[in-house]
């Protein structure tokens, strides 16, 4: 009888460390998050800074804010360039109006085709509204808001060949 009291008792302290450790690693693993409550407002504060560039004809700076996945896409000189050309001189846009949602954070995004997934983004849909030579219309396009060492990034949406819907869209 003694050595069954004995067997209970270890199989008790045990289970009762693996569990203060199980908590421990819970804890440990949540106190980082804890800290990021302010994340999706930084994303959104980029995303903002980064069309409010756009809305006054300052592209190098809306570029600067690009995620290097997007700068190596569009250099710096082809993108002042295209931009402008496209809006200013085609469409005749003097500037616009902009609508942005909430952020929402998702998780393992495929931001771009064949690359490999943000383990963290904060998709943000953003229309810009303009007036221009050819009246009035809007452009309504996602954006993602990753980090990037330190620093929030941006990059647009570019779906596989053929597929237009967003991962939310999808949940929907």
């Amino acid at each position: 009888m003694l050595r069954r009291r004995n067997r209970n008792a270890l199989l008790k302290k045990i289970g009762f460390i693996a569990l203060v450790l199980l908590l421990l690693w819970l804890i440990g693993r949540t106190i980082p998050y804890l800290f990021r409550a302010d994340a999706p407002d930084e994303a959104a504060a980029i995303a903002q800074e980064f069309y409010e560039y756009e809305q006054t004809g300052d592209f190098g700076s809306s570029w600067e804010l690009f995620h290097p996945l997007m700068k190596e896409r569009f250099p710096k000189s082809v993108y002042l360039q295209s931009r402008a050309h496209i809006f200013m001189q085609h469409f005749g846009v003097e500037t616009f109006e902009l609508e942005m949602e909430k952020p929402e954070r998702e998780f393992d995004v495929t931001v771009i085709d064949g690359v490999k997934p943000f383990a963290e983004a904060y998709r943000i849909s953003v229309t810009q509204k303009f007036s221009g030579t050819f009246g009035q219309f809007q452009i309504v396009q996602d954006c993602y808001i990753v980090k990037d060492g330190d620093d929030w990034t941006l990059l647009w949406y570019y779906p596989k060949n053929g597929d237009t819907k967003t991962e939310h869209d999808k949940a929907d």
